[in-house]
C-alpha cells in the first residue's frame, strides 16, 4: 500500500529528533499474514545492555508467540528519515517503531502510524502512563504512539568547584548568575555555564518560568507567544549569559546539547544543561567526574523550579502491516511496568508511569533527584503536525536566539521575527 504522501516540511525535520520505524509492509492483518517474523526498528546505535534487554522481551514475549521471531534493526537517528519515507512510498517497512516524542504527530499527519486508540482502552497498564506523554502521541484525539520512557532536562554542576567558590546551588535567575561568576572567578581558564546556545528544549524553562508560551490556538488560527513582553524576558535571560554576563563563551551561540554537555565533562565549564539520559556520555568523557558532579532543577526567576518539556521515546505500529495484533501483544511485553522500569533506569530515563516515578527512589538520588522534582512539573511543544518545520527544517527558535547572541538583532526585533515566521507556518493552509 504505498502511502506516499507530501512529505517535505515533516520528514525533512526529523533528522535530530528521535524515531524508529519497524517491520514489514503489508495491508490489514488476515489469515494470510506471515507472522513468522516480526521487526522492529530501533533508534540509535544500540549498545550491548539495550540488544541483552530486548533479548529477555523478546524470550517473554515468545511465551506466547513462539513461533515469532522478533528481528531488531537499530537505525541511527539521521538515517531515520530516509528509511521512514522509502517505507511510506511503498517499500519495506515497519511493524513496530521508535520515535522520538515530538515527531509522532508529524508522522500520523503522513498516515504512517496504525490508531491504537481502541487497543489502548483496553489495556489496563495504559492507565497509569502519565497524561501529558499519552496526549503528546495523540492527534485529532485518536492515539498513535505509546509513550516508551520519559525524560527532562536539568542543570548538571561541579560540587567541588561550587564549593571553593563559596555557593550553593542556585533557586533563582539572579543566583545563577552569580554563582557562575563567582566559579569563574576562582577558574579563571573556566566559565560558569555551558550554555547550549543553538538548543531549543533548555531555552523553554526560561521561556514558561517567565510566564510565556510558545504558541496557543485561539479558534483555528495559531498564536506565537515570542512577541510578548514574558517571551522577551526570556530571549534576554537567555542571550544576555552570552553577551551581557559572560558566563558563557560567544562560541555558545551555536553549541547544541552535546556540545555544551562535552564542555561541561572535560572540565572547561562549572554548570550544564542536559538530560538524566547523558549521564553515561558525561562519564564516558570523563570517568571520575561522578565523584565531584551533582545536579539541581532549572531555576524560575522567582526561586521555583522551572517547568519543563517531558521528553522522550514513543512507540508506535506502522500503518501497513499486516501483523498489528502480533504487534500489539510486543509492546504490551515491552511496555508493561517492569519492563519499562528495567529499561529507563538502564538508560538513565524515568518509566512513564506514574506510579513508579512517585516514590522515593529517584528523589534520594544525587543526580536523578533534579531530575525527579522536574518531572513534576512538564510542559508540551505545541500539540500540530506542523511543528516538526518550526522546530526542525526551520528552527524557528534556535535562530531566534542565536541572532541575538551574535549581535545581529535585537530581542525586540528576533522575537518578532520568530513569532511571525512561527503563525505562518502554523497557519498555513
Amino acid at each position: 500500500m504505498n502511502r506516499w504522501k507530501r512529505l517535505a516540511p515533516v520528514t525533512a525535520v526529523v533528522a535530530s529528533a528521535a524515531m524508529l520505524i519497524a517491520g514489514c509492509g503489508g495491508s490489514d492483518e488476515g489469515e494470510s499474514a506471515d507472522n513468522s517474523k516480526l521487526t522492529v526498528w530501533m533508534m540509535g546505535e544500540g549498545s550491548e545492555a539495550q540488544t541483552a534487554f530486548l533479548d529477555g522481551v523478546e524470550a517473554e514475549f515468545k511465551k506466547k508467540h513462539p513461533e515469532t521471531d522478533v528481528v531488531v534493526q537499530y537505525i541511527p537517528w539521521l538515517e531515520a528519515p530516509k528509511k521512514f519515507q522509502a517505507a511510506l512510498a511503498g517499500g519495506e517497512g515497519p511493524d513496530i517503531t521508535e520515535l522520538g516524542n515530538t515527531e509522532t504527530q508529524g508522522w500520523a499527519a503522513q498516515e504512517a502510524l496504525a490508531d491504537l486508540s481502541g487497543r489502548m482502552d483496553g489495556w489496563a497498564d495504559g492507565k497509569d502512563i502519565l497524561p501529558d506523554l499519552v496526549k503528546n502521541a495523540q492527534l485529532d484525539g485518536k492515539q498513535y504512539g505509546l509513550p516508551w520512557y520519559a525524560g527532562v532536562r536539568a542543570m548538571y554542576y561541579r560540587t567541588d568547584w561550587f564549593a571553593e567558590a563559596g555557593v550553593q546551588p542556585p533557586t533563582t535567575w539572579d543566583q545563577l548568575v552569580a554563582a557562575a561568576k563567582a566559579v569563574q572567578a576562582k577558574k579563571p581558564n573556566t566559565y560558569g555555564i555551558a550554555l547550549p546556545g543553538n538548543s531549543e528544549l533548555p531555552f523553554y524553562s526560561f521561556l514558561w518560568s517567565a510566564g510565556a508560551e510558545i504558541a496557543t490556538k485561539e479558534g483555528d488560527t495559531w498564536k506565537s507567544g515570542y512577541n510578548t513582553p514574558e517571551a522577551q524576558k526570556a530571549v534576554k535571560f537567555w542571550t544576555d549569559m552570552v553577551t551581557v554576563h559572560k558566563v558563557a563563551p560567544p562560541a555558545a551561540a551555536g553549541w547544541n546539547e552535546i556540545d555544551a554537555r562535552t564542555q561541561f565533562a572535560t572540565g572547561k565549564a562549572a554548570m550544564a544543561f542536559a538530560g538524566s539520559w547523558q549521564q553515561g556520555a558525561i562519564k564516558k568523557d570523563n570517568p571520575e567526574i561522578e565523584k565531584v558532579w551533582g545536579t539541581f532543577p532549572i531555576p524560575g526567576p522567582d526561586g521555583k523550579p522551572a517547568p519543563a518539556f517531558a521528553g522522550g521515546s514513543d512507540l508506535g505500529i506502522w500503518e501497513d502491516s499486516e501483523r498489528k495484533d502480533l504487534a500489539w501483544d510486543y509492546l504490551t511485553v515491552l511496555l508493561n511496568k517492569k519492563n519499562a522500569k528495567t529499561f529507563a533506569d538502564s538508560l538513565g530515563f524515568f518509566p512513564v508511569y506514574s506510579d513508579l516515578v512517585g516514590g522515593g527512589e529517584y528523589a534520594n538520588d544525587k543526580v536523578m533527584g533534579a531530575f525527579a522534582t522536574t518531572l513534576q512539573n512538564t510542559k508540551l511543544t505545541p500539540l500540530t503536525p506542523k511543528w516538526v518545520e518550526v522546530s526542525r527544517t526551520k528552527t524557528v527558535t534556535q535562530a531566534m536566539n542565536s541572532s541575538v547572541m551574535k549581535g545581529q538583532k535585537t530581542v525586540e526585533q528576533a522575537t518578532a521575527d520568530a513569532a511571525a515566521e512561527m503563525e505562518s507556518i502554523l497557519n498555513a493552509k
